[in-house]
């Protein structure tokens, strides 16, 4: 598993990662589409496209 926060990544091979769910965020989890990889969270401040913009950056994978 790989957590990103801001611009880094932390890799659970290297080093312990948690993750604190609310039971509204682990039924999301549960109902996520099968090829989806990734799940993300963001304050009202950042827009859907500074969100996407963030989630593409640096890997070239592009998640609309």
């Amino acid at each position: 598993m790989q957590v990103q926060i801001g611009n880094h990544i932390y890799d659970a091979n290297k080093e312990p990662i948690m993750l604190i769910l609310s039971n509204n965020e682990k039924e999301q989890i549960c109902n996520m589409h099968p090829d989806a990889e990734r799940y993300c969270q963001y304050p009202d401040s950042f827009s859907k496209d500074e969100i996407f913009e963030w989630i593409n950056c640096g890997e070239g994978i592009i998640v609309e």
